[in-house]
């Protein structure tokens, strides 16, 4: 009985749980092996273990901001649970002054209107792919 009373209690909760966004987005500084190019790269990955995500917008809040245009990375973009999505923005393009806070720097904006701030990226390979499909102008 007690424990029937706790799974009515708990179940609603769980799933409460297993329903919410959950989301990581994070900068990291590299360059493209083809051309040289310095680029913050901005990864997002969706945790929700049963939620899709849609990303509106992409830009870094300096003054003044600058948006994720790559035609590579076309948005809106929909990620499913567990999906890894990445768009860059040329290092070139950012103020100097804003380079060592640009970790810290780059939003997300969700269909939702929710805006999410970025982490630095601390565990970046050396090497590796562009999550999100091929990059033609790399």
């Amino acid at each position: 009985m007690i424990f029937d009373i706790l799974k009515a209690i708990l179940e609603p909760l769980g799933s409460l749980y297993g329903d919410r966004r959950i989301i990581r987005f994070t900068v990291h500084r590299a360059f493209f092996m083809r051309s040289g190019r310095e680029c913050f790269f901005l990864n997002v990955t969706n945790l929700s273990r049963t939620r899709e995500i849609e990303i509106t917008h992409v830009w870094f809040d300096t003054a003044p901001k600058v948006s994720a245009l790559e035609p590579d990375r076309p948005l809106p973009k929909r990620l499913k649970p567990d999906e890894s999505w990445e768009t860059w923005i040329d290092a070139a393009r950012l103020p100097a002054e804003s380079h060592e806070s640009a970790f810290r720097l780059g939003r997300l904006r969700l269909s939702t209107g929710t805006v999410i701030r970025s982490k630095k990226n601390k565990n970046v390979p050396p090497q590796g792919a562009v999550p999100g499909g091929p990059v033609a102008a790399g």
